[in-house]
């Protein structure tokens, strides 16, 4: 029983975020991605169990609708009253969760200025490489050139 709490330790400790006793030195994850590694899962969790929650909440309306019908006599008793509440509320739990501007408020944490600065800094690493390459395919056609034309002279 105590090996089932050692496979799932590192799961809770993710949620609590208590991790830090299991890293080593060499694979340090910032605080920043643990953050947001948690919402998505807490999402993600939270999604998965508001489907599971509407789908038994269905099937046990429709048992208990069914079940009315079957008697002859068809009425809102609490238990449907209860179902369709609840089937409600899961509902809304995966409205929220599939909405977009949840999801994008779990990635939106890089601040404009420091994304821009990144971005120019790769823009400006890019032509750098692009124009390293140029300059080293004109030099290697420009030896070819060369090598074609000492050969010829030899030949001729």
């Amino acid at each position: 029983m105590i090996d089932i709490f050692k496979l799932v330790e590192p799961i809770i400790s993710l949620f609590i975020g208590s991790l830090h006793g299991h890293r080593e030195n060499s694979f340090k994850i910032p605080e920043e991605v643990l953050s947001q590694l948690r919402k998505i899962l807490l999402l993600t969790a939270l999604l998965a169990g508001s489907l599971v929650l509407f789908l038994l909440g269905m099937s046990y309306f429709i048992e208990r609708l069914l079940d009315q019908l079957d008697s002859g006599a068809f009425h809102f008793s609490n238990s449907l009253i209860f179902l369709t509440v609840f089937m409600l509320f899961s509902l809304i739990g995966i409205f929220y969760t599939t909405k977009k501007s949840v999801w994008k408020s779990v990635f939106d944490k890089i601040p404009e200025k420091e994304f821009a600065e990144n971005n120019v800094q790769n823009h400006a690493q890019l032509e750098t490489a692009i124009s390293l390459f140029i300059l080293d395919v004109v030099k290697e056609r420009e030896l070819n050139r060369e090598k074609t034309a000492s050969a010829t002279e030899q030949q001729g």
